[in-house]
């Protein structure tokens, strides 16, 4: 059963602004510094809540010569972050503090971030706990983000796209699908356009939904066989176990177990400290360290 949203993962231009961004306007923790697992000389940076807890990650790929997106017939919008009631007007003095621009609708604060990836700060009936709330910066625990709340896919083939995610397991009003359980949702938007998506900065690579455990994504890739699915990939990030799969319009839609979690290899409150690899790729911490070295 999908426990909800995991991690959406995007694309970036440098570590520096992302950063700032990041953990110091929007209060999040770095809590994994490591690389593409697929490509060692690429960084991926994970941020969320202190624990790293999945539902609250944001990662991104650095990719320092990427071009610009252009958005065509299938593509991941905007990423709504839920904030507890009453704090948009926090947010809104912050915002103009550090000098982003937004708008304000019914719905809450639109703002891009510095690559140009959509988000929205929107209020929910939620508040961080105490052990999950980030501490490096002077945004209080009332004050927060809690958790990522909306995806969007965007997709000339949105018929077809709802129903691949139900058969998956999701379930909710037609165009807006839910976990019951976690809280979040998938919003799917009928494009229009033709072309395909060419990805650059701020691009979201792929969205990755939460299962309970290794075994489960083990089934759900037995089943996406058995079903006929593009299956992309099914790898052990060490972190988390991932299967990949492509949906109709062949964006990319990862399965994520909640196990073992980002303490793998880091104490709690060491996390995003140090250039972290798991350990299928210890073996070439060296290599790895010549490009990178620290944070």
């Amino acid at each position: 059963m999908i426990q909800g949203i995991h991690h959406i993962s995007a694309f970036i231009k440098d570590f520096e602004t992302t950063h700032h961004f990041y953990q110091d306007i929007l209060g999040y923790r770095l809590v994994k510094n490591t690389v593409n697992q697929t490509n060692l000389k690429m960084r991926h940076l994970f941020y969320g809540d202190y624990a790293g807890t999945p539902g609250t990650v944001l990662t991104f790929f650095e990719i320092p010569r990427i071009g610009h997106t252009y958005e065509g017939a299938h593509y991941f919008g905007r990423v709504s972050l839920g904030v507890p009631a009453g704090s948009l007007a926090f947010w809104e003095r912050r915002l103009d503090r550090y000098g982003y621009l937004f708008e304000r609708d019914e719905t809450g604060i639109l703002l891009d971030d510095p690559d140009g990836m959509k988000l929205r700060l929107m209020e929910i009936s939620e508040v961080i706990s105490a052990k999950l709330a980030t501490r490096h910066s002077d945004i209080r625990q009332e004050e927060q983000i809690i958790r990522i709340v909306q995806v969007e896919i965007c997709t000339n083939v949105p018929l077809e796209t709802e129903k691949w995610l139900r058969e998956i397991g999701f379930q909710g009003e037609a165009g807006h699908l839910s976990d019951d359980k976690a809280g979040s949702f998938t919003q799917i938007i009928p494009n229009v356009l033709a072309e395909k998506t060419r990805f650059g900065r701020g691009a979201i690579d792929h969205i990755a939904y939460a299962l309970r455990s290794k075994e489960e994504v083990d089934r759900l890739h037995a089943s996406a066989m058995r079903k006929g699915f593009v299956v992309e990939e099914l790898a052990d990030r060490g972190y988390f176990k991932s299967l990949y799969l492509r949906d109709p319009g062949f964006g990319r839609i990862e399965f994520a177990s909640l196990e073992p979690g980002f303490t793998l290899d880091e104490k709690l409150d060491e996390l995003g400290s140090t250039l972290s690899l798991p350990p299928v790729l210890e073996a070439k911490r060296a290599e790895i360290e010549s490009y990178f070295g620290g944070i």
